[in-house]
């Protein structure tokens, strides 16, 4: 029985791998080679995946979106590298995870980096202020589509 569930999530986390690569490649091509995420790629992945903005939108229609959702973040510019805590904050909001106590009461960045990292979605250093790579970011994602999957 365990063998099958195991098999299910294996099976499932491919698919929602799959589903995040075949929404733009070149933007994840892109992303991928970056030393640091930026905004416009980045808010496009976390919107489209979950469903906020269609797969065809551009970065700069991704960036709109975000600050239309009225999260009260600081953005910044389409090539602008993203902080870790801004990332984590954009995960959170847009598949509306839920927090502990301190990012429930405060709503930030900071805690948010801090809560992903508490749910093993963040591997490692998770400072809020620090950049993150391409890489990173594209695997975050990966673990959240994979655990909101199971």
């Amino acid at each position: 029985m365990k063998k099958r569930k195991y098999l299910f999530l294996a099976f499932f986390f491919c698919g929602g791998v799959l589903i995040l690569f075949a929404q733009q490649n070149q933007v994840i091509d892109k992303l991928l080679e970056e030393e640091k995420a930026t905004w416009g790629k980045t808010a496009y992945l976390v919107l489209s995946a979950a469903g906020i903005i269609p797969e065809d939108a551009t970065e700069d229609q991704a960036l709109e979106a975000l600050k239309q959702t009225g999260w009260k973040l600081k953005l910044k510019g389409t090539e602008e590298p993203i902080q870790l805590g801004a990332y984590s904050f954009v995960i959170m909001q847009a598949f509306g995870l839920k927090g502990g106590f301190m990012y429930t009461l405060t709503r930030s960045p900071r805690y948010a980096s801090r809560e992903l990292g508490f749910k093993g979605f963040i591997r490692g250093d998770s400072g809020a202020y620090r950049y993150l790579s391409g890489e990173e970011a594209v695997r975050i994602l990966g673990r959240v589509l994979e655990w909101k999957g199971a």
